[in-house]
């Protein structure tokens, strides 16, 4: 078991060396911290955790909550490279931690996190807000040889920002969301691209990898009462229509491979 007395919740995994990496949401005020952890404090009512286990599983490596004093959840992923733990989450707290942060102050009503700690789980390498005007959720990570976080999730936002994008234009419009690809710097400091993803009507990135050149395979859904017939497929595509009738409330699965950027 991994949690205090309250509510907890694991979301992602990652191995490194043997050793499991584990992520997720904790309303424990007793979630079991370690010596010399980034944050052995809860801070508001719902925080995420980050947890690294020794090879055995007997024991933990380090264990820190990770927030501000309103909701952050870490019901996204993570991902391990040189034994430096990536992740991301969504929250809604003014003062969620930052540092050497792409932005540094919560752009809606939440949004996604990015945050690397340091190998021992004491410190941040770097931590940032992810977001537009309105909100977001972050759900995937990966990492790629060089350092360089990619992450998957959800906007509301028009003004989601955008870099080297192949869609600088939010396809939702009310109440409906796109899918967001964002690639980070090695230092977490600024982008080398950023996304939309998805058609007319409800898109979420859930899943993300990247391969040795550096591509992004990106997975999620398309949902709602036509689901994004318009999603932007390939020439050549196992299947280029939306699946499901258009008389019900319904979703299809997507596969998105990106070129490098």
């Amino acid at each position: 078991y991994l949690g205090g007395t309250d509510f907890d919740q694991g979301h992602g995994i990652a191995v490194n060396g043997g050793r499991a990496y584990v992520m997720g949401t904790t309303s424990s005020t007793d979630f079991r911290t370690t010596q010399g952890a980034f944050d052995r404090t809860p801070n508001g009512d719902v925080d995420a955790f980050v947890t690294k286990f020794n090879a055995s599983g007997s024991g933990l490596e380090y264990s820190t909550y990770l927030g501000g004093t309103h909701s952050d959840e870490g019901g996204g992923d993570i991902a391990v490279r040189d034994g430096r733990a990536y992740v991301t989450g969504t929250t809604s707290s003014i003062d969620y931690p930052t540092t050497g942060a792409f932005v540094t102050t919560l752009g809606g009503f939440q949004d996604a996190f990015v945050t690397k700690f340091n190998a021992s789980g004491s410190a941040l390498v770097y931590s940032t807000y992810l977001g537009g005007t309105s909100g977001e959720r972050g759900e995937g990570i990966a990492v790629d040889g060089s350092g360089r976080a990619y992450v998957t999730g959800s906007t509301f936002s028009d003004d989601y920002p955008t870099q080297d994008a192949f869609d600088t234009s939010f396809n939702g419009g009310v109440d409906r969301n796109d899918a967001f690809v964002t690639k980070f710097n090695a230092a977490g400091s600024a982008l080398a691209y950023s996304t939309y993803l998805g058609g007319m009507d409800n898109d979420a990135g859930f899943g993300i990898a990247v391969g040795g050149s550096g591509r992004a395979y990106v997975t999620g859904s398309t949902v709602g009462v036509e689901g994004s017939s318009d999603f932007p497929t390939t020439p050549g595509a196992f299947d280029t229509t939306f699946g499901p009738s258009s008389d019900t409330f319904s979703s299809d699965a997507f596969v998105t491979k990106l070129p490098t950027g």
